[in-house]
């Protein structure tokens, strides 16, 4: 598999989520990550259960976003510390770093400080709230932006409690941001041998997130509210009970509305409004009772056999262990086993949903143990 960035070396000082999986992804695409940590080790090396062999074992938190590095224990509020984080980052290309900016001035590890001490040296800072904002010194993790943001406002059932997104997608997001924000440094620096700072803060990594739903929001003036499973601007766009379980249908064109609406029986003549989605939506309660009385007298296969014979997307709403174990190879092939000297055992990860020429972009180290 081609390793476009097998030239790069990067410096990880960030922990927990955000930084490592932005950090993992570098080293996917063959970058050299030295993972820095504290002593006591990243946090979410004990957030758990589940670990590998108890409470003392390696955490699933921790593996999910550490594969492809090296690590080692650094204490950067001794000199001794922080004389060797400067020794790694003469040859380092890049530094990621998750400190409050207070953190991080009074560290010595600032932008300014270090772009004077390390000219070509791109610093990547993740923040939980950016720098020119009054709640910059505020801590931030995934849960607490999903709060500040407006997702949680928007998630769950209508009438229902504010509810969390099911996985940590603030600090996927984030990464994500942190990986392309690197690498387009990286070809300024190519380009202009100007090394630049880039800061990624979460609560703007969450907003930018938001998509449609602020872009709504800026164009009407009102507030948004929770949809449960169902779409705010598509109908019919949500699940629906079938006799043995749910199913996902998503009907993206009015075409396709055609074709469900003769599996439906409905004579679009007699409700023309219905042709068009904007009639649907202002409808939706009583098409989609409509659809579910047809779903849930049928079984999700027979369902899911007539969206398939027509083009409609639809899925069995399924669950984890089901996509993971189950249907990997008829759904994915993102399940990557990496072979661990130190046990003699196969770690199983997920590689990055990156294929360069056929292959999927998986780095070859697994997650390392406790430095």
């Amino acid at each position: 598999m081609p390793k476009p960035l097998s030239h790069l070396r990067i410096v990880d000082l960030s922990c927990v989520l955000a930084g490592p999986f932005s950090t993992q992804l570098l080293a996917d695409l063959g970058a050299e990550v030295q993972k820095l940590e504290p002593p006591g080790g990243d946090p979410s090396r004990g957030w758990g259960p589940p670990f590998e062999e108890g409470p003392s074992g390696e955490s699933a938190y921790f593996r999910s976003a550490n594969r492809g590095k090296k690590t080692r224990t650094i204490d950067l509020h001794t000199d001794a510390g922080r004389a060797d984080l400067f020794e790694l980052l003469k040859d380092a290309d890049v530094l990621v770093e998750n400190f409050r900016a207070d953190s991080a001035d009074r560290l010595g590890l600032g932008w300014k400080r270090l772009h004077a001490k390390f000219p070509k040296l791109i610093v990547a800072s993740i923040r939980g709230f950016a720098s020119d904002v009054t709640a910059s010194r505020r801590a931030g993790y995934d849960f607490i932006i999903q709060a500040e943001s407006g997702w949680m406002a928007i998630t769950g059932e209508p009438g229902g409690r504010p509810m969390k997104v099911g996985v940590p997608l603030v600090d996927v997001l984030a990464g994500l941001y942190c990986a392309n924000g690197i690498q387009a440094a990286l070809l300024h620096r190519e380009r202009t041998g100007e090394a630049i700072h880039i800061e990624v803060p979460l609560m703007e990594a969450a907003l930018a997130g938001m998509v449609n739903v602020a872009a709504g929001s800026l164009m009407t003036g009102t507030a948004p509210h929770r949809w449960g499973n169902a779409h705010p601007q598509i109908v019919p766009y949500q699940s629906f009970r079938c006799a043995d379980g749910e199913v996902a249908i998503g009907v993206g064109s009015d075409r396709q509305f055609e074709v469900l609406a003769m599996w439906l029986g409905l004579d679009l003549e007699a409700r023309p409004e219905w042709k068009r989605n904007p009639g649907r939506v202002q409808d939706r309660e009583e098409l989609v009772a409509l659809i579910e009385a047809r779903t849930s007298a049928g079984t999700a296969d027979e369902v899911l056999a007539f969206c398939e014979a027509n083009a409609i997307p639809a899925s069995r709403v399924r669950s984890v262990d089901d996509v993971l174990f189950r249907k990997g190879g008829e759904l994915h092939n993102l399940l990557q086993p990496l072979f661990e000297e130190e046990s003699n055992a196969m770690i199983p990860t997920l590689a990055a949903p990156l294929l360069l020429n056929g292959e999927r972009a998986c780095a070859s180290l697994p997650p390392p143990r406790r430095p």
